[in-house]
């Protein structure tokens, strides 16, 4: 078989698998022989009525641009964080001169491609403090504080396209590191295809700037980090360089690409790099001390993903049945890359992604055999034939898959989500695009079992979670005011130019501070709103009739919006939170008197 040949066989076979899958789905659900019951399934992601999850879950929201929120062992959806979109109300108002508004417009279009959300650490633990998502169609990555569950921070990435894999820096969130996936032009800003190149990027994790980037070869797509600070892992498909998928799989082997912080660190400090888009950018064949270390994997990898002890790190094959396990100490240790290769063990069709429990066992998504399997990968290395321990069918060509805390150094091995791309039948047809299956899997025996499936917006790629007592006291739920909030008393009318008025209101149960306030056409309005609520759970709206503007204000939040006062006339504004029994009552009047 030539090797052309040979590639459209590898591409069949993946596609000719996917389909006989779909075809075997069209059947109803049943119990499978010697499963558990419904009931006992039901009780075992019970929470009662008033009681909480044990776990946050943070889901990608895909082309929606959000991250979804649910609980854990439940699977009730509890909210959805808007990141890259112009969500009215909470988050983002729907116009033009809201500040949460203008920080997403000065990134780039109002939608993003999130894929993948990460948590800060501090000793290896999440901590609660922030969570970063990335967006992959524009090149952005973006900072949550989990105080509000508020995106506060977005920027665009120089140097790069298609911000793919991102990753926090263990133990102690030192740096984001963002892969750039697609080749592009190095600096950006012309036509040229023959200096295409691909960068991964250190960001600063409160402001998102880049303190460096490092060129890397072919296309990086998912990354990870040791659990000390010292490397980052990528995994490297199309080595290559080519532009079409054919070109794309010519080679028998890819690479996992690792980073040396540490000497990447003291190549800055030596002045070993280029400046490009005020970016300090290392060229690895140009520095004195080796930074980058490329290790030989099977074709096309995907997964990247760092054990929890810290001892190896594995690539999942996606077009070979093995998974690769790197021992990370012996990566600066032996002339020939290979040899840093502790195990490759033969898992199932299709491996791309692999998580944790803590107890030395490993979780491979397998997208072709549908399936997760259970292996133990200290056995695998040693070529003990037992390796794998269990297998479980999910429904259907599931891609990520995520253990609870298996990111950080300390897994507590209780549940694991399937992400599926195809739900098939699970739920009831809501038209050709159908849910995502979000399926919850037992991991606490020596078998794995599968409690339930829940439905998401498509399409969730990854998901992160956080126990709730380390996570909830920490989230505020009546924020302290801020230096520009208005006071009880300080609802007031300012012209501040011949053309330009400052609004200052406040809001509270039944009443805004302000009955109506007088304009004059093609005037340029501010207004600053203050909810004086001091209570948790009494957030208010503030909606202008005509002029496109809600906001939604937490209790001591102060919320601002800017625009023309254009339309000549009453233009009614009101509390669009149901917040009282006079809830219909708040409300007041924008007058607009015609210019001249």
């Amino acid at each position: 078989m030539n090797t052309q040949a040979r590639q459209y066989w590898i591409l069949g076979t993946v596609v000719v698998a996917g389909l006989a899958l779909g075809a075997a789905c069209q059947t109803g659900g049943q119990t499978a022989p010697g499963a558990a019951a419904p009931a006992d399934l039901a009780s075992r992601t019970y929470v009662p009525v008033g009681e909480w999850d044990k776990y946050y879950a943070f889901l990608s929201g895909g082309q929606s641009g959000a991250v979804y929120v649910y609980g854990l062992p439940s699977g009730r959806y509890i909210r959805s964080i808007p990141v890259y979109e112009p969500r009215a109300g909470y988050g983002y108002a729907n116009v033009p001169g809201t500040e949460t508004y203008e920080m997403l417009a000065a990134s780039g279009p109002m939608w993003g491609d999130t894929h993948h959300p990460i948590l800060s650490e501090s000793g290896g633990d999440y901590d609660g403090k922030h969570l970063w998502i990335n967006d992959k169609a524009n090149s952005r990555i973006a900072r949550i504080d989990l105080r509000t569950f508020e995106t506060k921070a977005i920027a665009r990435i120089p140097n790069l396209q298609a911000t793919h894999g991102i990753a926090v820096v263990s133990p102690d969130t030192s740096y984001i590191v963002a892969n750039g996936e697609f080749q592009a032009e190095i600096p950006q800003g012309r036509l040229d295809t023959d200096s295409y190149g691909a960068v991964m990027a250190f960001l600063d994790p409160m402001t998102l700037e880049p303190r460096f980037e490092v060129l890397m070869p072919g296309n990086c797509d998912i990354n990870d980090s040791s659990k000390d600070g010292r490397w980052a892992f990528t995994t490297i498909y199309n080595l290559e360089n080519a532009v079409t998928v054919e070109g794309m799989i010519q080679r028998e082997e890819d690479a996992i690409g690792a980073v040396d912080i540490h000497a990447a660190e003291a190549a800055l400090e030596r002045g070993e790099f280029r400046e490009i888009n005020g970016v300090k950018v290392i060229d690895p064949t140009e520095t004195t001390e080796k930074v980058l270390y490329v290790i030989p994997v099977p074709k096309n990898p995907h997964g990247c993903d760092v054990t929890p002890d810290g001892k190896y790190v594995l690539g999942a094959g996606k077009l070979s049945p093995t998974v690769t396990v790197i021992d990370i100490s012996k990566i600066d240790q032996v002339e020939n890359p290979r040899d840093a290769i502790a195990g490759q063990p033969d898992v199932g069709l299709g491996p791309l992604h692999t998580t944790f429990d803590g107890r030395g066992n490993a979780y491979t998504s397998l997208f072709v055999d549908s399936q997760i399997v259970k292996w133990n990968i200290e056995k695998a290395i040693a070529g003990d034939p037992t390796y794998v321990i269990d297998r479980v069918d999910v429904h259907y060509n599931v891609g990520h898959t995520q253990a609870t805390l298996a990111e950080t150094m300390h897994p507590t091995g209780e549940y694991l989500l399937a992400l599926n791309k195809l739900s098939k039948d699970q739920y009831l047809p809501v038209g050709p695009t159908m849910p995502e299956a979000q399926e919850l899997i037992d991991i606490t025996g020596e078998k794995m079992t599968l409690l339930s499936s829940f439905p998401a917006e498509p399409e969730p790629h990854d998901a992160v979670f956080m126990l709730a007592e380390d996570l909830s006291p920490k989230v505020v739920q009546t924020e302290e005011l801020t230096a520009d909030a208005v006071p009880e008393d300080g609802s007031r009318v300012e012209r501040v130019g011949p053309d330009e008025v400052h609004v200052y209101m406040t809001a509270i149960r039944s009443k805004y501070g302000l009955n109506d306030f007088t304009v004059k056409e093609g005037d340029k309005v501010t207004i600053t709103l203050t909810n004086i609520e001091t209570i948790r759970d009494m957030s208010h709206g503030f909606a202008v009739e005509g002029y496109g503007i809600n906001l939604a204000l937490d209790p001591g939040q102060t919320r601002k919006v800017t625009f023309v006062a254009d339309k000549p006339g009453t233009h009614w504004y009101y509390c669009t939170w149901f917040c009282s029994a006079l809830h219909l009552e708040m409300r007041g009047r924008m007058l607009v008197e015609e210019r001249g």
